[in-house]
């Protein structure tokens, strides 16, 4: 006679099941073993992996990061007296990383004004789908030599409008020991900075698109006709907090199940979703990709099962029982959040799926 064997257990959620059933209670990294019986035999085991996925690693925000865009064209201003190489333009002068110094440069001629030079930048490059990276501030780096009495002043322009930062006093440092540099000059190069943390025409955060249109440079002045002030490079720096909407699902183990070595027939494994409501609340989409090693599933093509906030559950079937013990795996998967900030959510939301696992004699 064929004997049907019930085994349940759960993830993150409390049940009361009915006769025949066993519920566990899991949260973190925790693990239990419950017990399946056949007839007064233990016939199966269940555990609770401990390698869960991290759904928190999900939560949008918090990460920073930085970018920087290098001059490619000419500005609305080329004022600055000299280059060298005499060849070329001004923007080819200052726009190597790191920074070649005396090799190539721009300088002034004369004294007591600024001379000053805009330049084009790079474009921001597109974002992927479901990223979104939200500007903290910019910085204009500009590296810089002169004689004592020069000085030196990073420049924007944006909504047609030029915006300079602090005035830096240039400290006429000696080069030491360098004979290629002091046949040119006895300067040291130093690297100053100013950052506009807001737009300084809208006084809001910078946009991607006022990034885009955006010009930056250096103005300078020299010491005297025979002491100019030097400029190597110029960059623009880019602070953005990086908030990510959309990604891969974490990876990892959800149960392990263990049958009786005597134990030989075949079963079905089904996996639940118990939690939607709560899930979307959070989420436009959520598909994990569930996976059983040596479930008949795993044999076919795709060798993973769909769960998804649509179908709300994944079976797997076992022939056999040939296997001391089946895993089941997060493979991986993709989800998409409502927002990239958890306060316009709904109340009650979850990004932690509460899963029910079910194994049935077949």
């Amino acid at each position: 006679m064929k004997r049907k064997l019930i085994f349940s257990g759960i993830a993150l959620l409390v049940l009361v099941l009915t006769t025949g059933t066993f519920a566990y209670t899991y949260a973190g990294t925790t693990t239990a073993t419950l017990n399946a019986t056949i007839v007064g035999e233990d016939a199966v085991t269940y555990q609770p992996s401990a390698d869960q996925p991290n759904w928190e690693s999900i939560l949008p925000g918090g990460e920073y990061a930085s970018e920087i865009l290098l001059p490619n064209a000419a500005g609305d201003q080329t004022e600055i007296a000299n280059q060298w190489p005499l060849s070329g333009e001004h923007w080819d002068k200052v726009d190597e990383t790191p920074a070649d110094d005396w090799a190539t440069f721009i300088s002034t001629l004369g004294s007591g004004q600024y001379q000053t030079d805009l330049y084009n930048l790079a474009d921001h490059p597109s974002d992927a789908e479901g990223i979104e990276k939200e500007i903290q501030g910019i910085t204009v780096y500009f590296r810089v030599a002169g004689d004592k009495g020069a000085s030196a002043q990073a420049i924007i322009k944006t909504h047609g409008t030029p915006y300079t930062g602090k005035e830096e006093a240039l400290t006429g440092d000696v080069v030491p020991d360098d004979a290629a540099a002091e046949a040119l000059t006895n300067l040291d190069y130093t690297t100053k900075s100013y950052t506009w943390a807001a737009n300084p025409v809208t006084g809001k955060k910078w946009t991607w698109e006022e990034i885009n249109e955006l010009q930056a440079g250096v103005t300078l002045k020299g010491h005297n006709k025979n002491k100019p002030a030097y400029c190597t490079q110029v960059y623009l720096g880019i602070n953005y907090e990086l908030r990510i909407t959309e990604g891969d699902v974490p990876e990892g183990d959800l149960y392990q199940i263990t049958p009786q070595p005597d134990y030989t027939g075949d079963m079905q494994v089904k996996i639940y979703l118990t939690n939607t409501g709560a899930l979307l609340k959070a989420y436009r989409y959520l598909n994990m990709e569930l996976y059983v090693k040596n479930s008949l599933e795993a044999q076919k093509s795709p060798r993973y099962r769909l769960l998804s906030l649509e179908n709300g559950v994944a079976v797997f079937n076992i022939q056999g029982g040939s296997a001391s013990s089946y895993t089941v795996e997060v493979w991986g998967g993709s989800y998409r959040l409502v927002s990239d900030d958890s306060n316009d959510w709904t109340e009650g939301w979850s990004v932690t799926p509460e899963l029910y696992c079910e194994v049935t004699q077949r």
